[in-house]
């Protein structure tokens, strides 16, 4: 952030409390910046009209009539800082997508590392995670802690497996 936006933010946020104008001197003291800096921000943004300053003692922040509006209309703005907003709920298959899975490229470890979850599944295609880390950890692969997680997180990230809860257990679909 370049030191004219972190000004107009301190400013913005004095405002509240200084409604007729922020001092300068309060700006000096939060603002980590020299006296010549600050003075120099505080005239280029009076020169662009963001800002106007009163008797070289107090600065307040130019208004435009249309600022709130414009914030309303962005949706990004709008959406972010809704109060009342209310998310339409998601359907969730159960079903993991292993047709989708099988389009991407996986290592080999990802390759012997799926085989091997598909061994330890049960007939609903879940495996409990601590078995899953176990057998990755111990088993035919014996992966280190972090070798565990990179692998998991992969398959995760490649829509292979996701994580479940089941009767306060985690699960993986597969």
């Amino acid at each position: 952030m370049t030191s004219e936006t972190i000004l107009t933010s301190r400013i913005k946020y004095f405002q509240m409390e200084y409604p007729d104008g922020v001092p300068i001197s309060i700006l000096k003291l939060e603002l980590d910046m020299s006296v010549e800096e600050l003075q120099r921000s505080l005239l280029n943004l009076e020169e662009q009209g963001i800002l106007f300053i009163e008797n070289e003692e107090y600065v307040k922040l130019v208004e435009s009539p249309d600022e709130d509006s414009k914030e309303l209309e962005d949706p990004i703005f709008r959406d972010s800082f809704a109060q009342d907003s209310v998310s339409e709920p998601v359907e969730v298959s159960n079903q993991p997508n292993v047709k989708e899975a099988e389009t991407y490229d996986l290592s080999e470890n990802e390759i012997k590392a799926l085989e091997i979850i598909r061994d330890l599944t049960d007939e609903s295609g879940h495996i409990p995670l601590y078995t899953l880390e176990g057998t990755l950890l111990y088993g035919d692969l014996k992966l280190n802690t972090l070798g565990v997680y990179n692998l998991i997180m992969s398959l995760e990230n490649k829509g292979i497996i996701r994580k479940v809860q089941i009767n306060d257990s985690e699960y993986y679909a597969v």
